[in-house]
């Protein structure tokens, strides 16, 4: 018995000092002082050769720049787990980012060894896509191409507009295009905007809808490749959404003929070409252009004319006007454009000359009114005895030619709240008149940033020697995501006061369940956490949106950089939150199907994701209660739910609120 006692002592004691040989002993590699810094030393013990001590004793090697011991230690990472992964666990609940692929090829790199660091990038991408590795395949791209020293021409351009000078009533306008280049496309300009790059490649498709208000715009287009040649296009977009400017000139009487003629001529001028006019439904040109002059005939009974004026690209202007003199029975032109007679003015066609302001009519509008509209379409019309010189709108001029009575048509912009739009006319005789309505602009309520999905930034963590420039990534990350109006963001205010009220420091926020908490306290529907690594080299920014209700990660999104001054931390920042914005777009559809408490919408895999929220609402058309003209459509939220499943051409979703016996199919949806 006592010598088994003893050899179970004996055991026990060579594991133990095997175990301690293993957790002191730092395999093969040595360790090296620079500047003060050790480097191929890891946190903790070397216990039992793990991967992710190899990886992470590279990496130490690398920023070091002691680069064959740096291949030596991710290459023996890879051989223990091959593929590049974001939240690759180790040991416990413990997790890292691991990416011995992309440290390799940056290694590569710095040892001129090009084409392995190619091979070793392009793997990395293809495994799991990063901003650091997109940026140094441009740097090896750009090498390679230095290297072969051959006259390389700039990138090849092509347009999807058709010509140099375009016309269009798309709102927004959409411009679109490929850019080419055997020598990788680097960046893409629109009106000095750059387009975002995640990296280079021969071949980059854009696409980019233009905020355009009426009139001419210069656009310029501009494709770079990775050694700086540059090829631009410029295109002049005239955006017409307005239809032509019809000017009619007093209309005649001839009584010559047994039943009598009335004869109506004035002019129709669009600069995207009217393509037809038509009087009582009949077509009246006989040519078309920018303008042309017409003259129609009409039986002396008729005691309307109604007018419609299209242009090349669809607008229209449109007018009703009744004829009626019981005093003369001769035919007069009503100064109005609707078949409503109450408080008409009579413009008479004989007479002495008359000294009253020109008539302006608008057609369905009144002197306020609420709209749910981003633009407004007036129509309307001006009249006069004496012929109109000058009509302008918001002090635009709109006339085209002078005539007795003017056909127009305006498409206004508006504001959020209040909008006043004036209409001013003179005549000949100097007479003037204008008319003044006030439009309020609402936005409908599930369109309301009020509505859109919540989120605040904790602090990030920082790994590695922190600059002071890196201390404001977090103000700078919540600036560009107020300025982008997609994302409710909780005011940081607000969070300082939680975290007094908690007594917790910022870094305890590095902690996921404490800042899921502080979520929640602060009604975020999201927190954005992450880490700055810095480097000798450069910064790489990770950052992850979490759902402080269910813990799921939503997205994941990280930048990469090499200079570490102010302007370029700022620069960083607005890249994460546009990556962030376009990871979440805002898309609406419809309610196809409802079984339960489960609703199906036609948003599919390619446009939604799973455990995203969307709104689900039913909207109500508003009509003015006097003129009847739709104002818009404001809308009813009925609840909220969340994707559950994706699929090809559609989506599922449980409704986290709402009574479900709300929810009728063909009912809307957008998302949160």
């Amino acid at each position: 018995m006592k010598k088994e006692v003893n050899f179970s002592l004996f055991l026990l004691t060579l594991f133990v000092a095997l175990s301690f040989l293993g957790c002191t002993h730092q395999p093969l590699q040595p360790t090296y002082i620079k500047d003060g810094k050790e480097y191929g030393k890891v946190q903790g013990a070397f216990f039992g050769h793990r991967w992710w001590h190899y990886y992470e004793r590279g990496l130490s090697y690398a920023d070091g720049e002691f680069y064959q011991e740096a291949l030596a230690d991710l290459e023996e990472a890879v051989s223990r787990r091959e593929k590049d992964q974001r939240m690759a666990r180790t040991y416990g609940m413990h997790f890292i980012d691991y990416f011995p692929h992309r440290e390799l090829g940056v290694v590569y790199y710095e040892l001129r060894d090009l084409e392995e660091a190619r091979r070793e990038l392009e793997r990395s991408l293809s495994q799991l896509p990063s901003a650091k590795a997109g940026f140094y395949l441009d740097r090896v791209r750009k090498a390679l191409l230095e290297q072969e020293a051959k006259e390389m021409p700039p990138p090849r351009l092509l347009i999807s507009l058709k010509g140099d000078e375009v016309r269009t009533r798309q709102d927004p306008v959409i411009i679109s295009g490929t850019a080419r280049d055997e020598g990788y496309v680097a960046g893409i300009t629109i009106m000095g905007k750059p387009i975002f790059i995640e990296s280079s490649g021969k071949h980059i498709l854009f696409e980019e809808a233009l905020d355009l208000s009426q009139g001419a715009h210069t656009v310029d287009v501009m494709a770079k490749n990775l050694l700086g040649k540059t090829t631009a296009r410029r295109v002049v977009i005239h955006v017409d959404r307005e239809g032509p400017v019809v000017t009619l000139d007093e209309p005649r009487f001839d009584r010559s003929g047994p039943k009598g003629e009335i004869t109506i001529s004035g002019s129709a001028y669009d600069e995207a070409g009217v393509s037809d006019l038509r009087i009582n439904g009949h077509p009246v040109l006989t040519q078309k252009g920018t303008e042309v002059l017409f003259t129609a005939r009409l039986d002396k009974d008729a005691d309307t004319l109604e007018l419609v004026a299209s242009d090349r690209l669809g607008n229209r202007t449109s007018a009703r006007m009744p004829f009626f003199n019981p005093q003369s029975r001769l035919p007069v032109l009503l100064a109005c454009t609707d078949s409503n007679l109450k408080g008409h003015f009579l413009v008479g066609l004989f007479g002495p000359k008359d000294t009253s302001p020109p008539v302006i009519r608008l057609k369905g509008w009144t002197g306020m009114q609420t709209v749910f509209l981003k633009k407004v379409y007036i129509e309307g019309r001006v009249s006069g005895a004496s012929t109109i010189e000058r009509l302008t709108i918001n002090q635009i001029p709109i006339l085209r030619r002078q005539g007795s009575h003017i056909f127009f048509s305006h498409m206004a912009e508006l504001k959020e709240g209040e909008n006043t739009l004036t209409i001013e006319a003179m005549d000949k005789a100097g007479n003037t008149a204008s008319k003044k309505i006030i439009v309020i602009r609402q936005v409908p309520k599930a369109l309301q940033l009020a509505e859109r999905l919540s989120l605040t930034a904790f602090p990030f963590e920082h790994k590695g020697v922190v600059s002071a420039a890196c201390l404001a990534f977090q103000d700078n990350l919540i600036d560009a995501l107020v300025d982008q109006n997609r994302f409710r963001v909780v005011e940081r205010d607000k969070l300082d006061l939680i975290l007094q009220e908690q007594k917790l420091s910022r870094t305890k926020l590095f902690d996921k369940p404490t800042a899921l908490k502080l979520g929640r306290l602060v009604a975020a529907q999201s927190v954005i956490t992450g880490s700055i690594i810095e480097t000798r080299m450069g910064i790489e920014a990770v950052a992850r949106l979490i759902d402080t209700e269910t813990s799921e990660i939503l997205s994941t999104q990280d930048v990469y950089g090499e200079v570490k001054d102010l302007p370029a931390l700022r620069s960083l920042a607005e890249g994460m939150a546009i990556k962030f914005q376009r990871d979440f777009p805002l898309v609406d559809g419809l309610v196809i199907e409802k079984k339960g408490k489960d609703i199906f919408t036609d948003l599919g895999q390619d446009v939604i994701k799973l455990f995203r929220r969307v709104i689900v609402y039913r909207e109500e058309p508003v009509k003015h209660p006097e003129t009847g003209r739709v104002l818009g459509a404001n809308n009813k939220i009925i609840g909220c739910a969340r994707v559950t499943q994706v699929m090809p051409g559609m989506s599922k979703a449980e409704l986290l609120d709402g009574k479900p016996g709300a929810v009728r199919r063909l009912d809307r949806v957008i998302t949160e």
